[in-house]
């Protein structure tokens, strides 16, 4: 069952607080899908999306690093711990579905599988709030751009390449980069 390939993994986050309720990632194993985020009273946000052959390549590890969610039911820790986000998991396999929730997981394969994704997730979000504050808020695109540096420092962020559009077209706007100027 290793070795099986899937047809589509989705990795959902619901937070009973912050300011989204829910996130989730839809991929299939060339590294394209979709991610939905809602905010709290504001509509769903689908984008699409497309990893980098070097994201893929982790995505895909990180998958089979779980024996393709074989022990599903061991990811909940029986520490109790504060709220962190459910997480969901599912994944689709020729010879049926695979799902696994949990808060909190003490597994480094769970968390690494999670990380991940919530690295997606970030950029998605990230994305969404510089495209939103070039049209609408331009003068808090250096907060935005300070929030990717720390999420990149931290380690938060799953794709840094697919960054790069984000950043230039930042770059290509001239009324920013006169307001950077003074």
């Amino acid at each position: 069952m290793q070795g099986e390939p899937f047809t589509r993994f989705t990795y959902c986050r619901e937070m009973s607080r912050g300011p989204y309720e829910r996130q989730c990632v839809e991929i299939n194993p060339a590294g394209t899908g979709n991610v939905k985020f809602k905010r709290r009273g504001g509509d769903e946000i689908h984008m699409d999306f497309a990893l980098s052959a070097s994201a893929r390549g982790r995505m895909l590890g990180v998958i089979s690093a779980t024996n393709n969610l074989e022990a599903a039911d061991t990811y909940e820790s029986p520490r109790k711990v504060a709220d962190l986000g459910r997480k969901r998991l599912l994944l689709e396999l020729a010879s049926g579905k695979r799902e696994a929730e949990f808060n909190f997981s003490t597994r480094k394969d769970a968390t690494d599988l999670a990380s991940f994704f919530d690295g997606i997730i970030n950029e998605e979000t990230i994305g969404f709030d510089i495209d939103t504050a070039l049209q609408f808020e331009r003068l808090s695109i250096p907060k935005r751009l300070d929030q990717i540096e720390n999420e990149l420092k931290s380690n938060r962020i799953a794709d840094p390449e697919r960054l790069i559009p984000i950043l230039d077209k930042i770059q290509a706007d001239q009324r920013l980069m006169n307001y950077a100027r003074s």
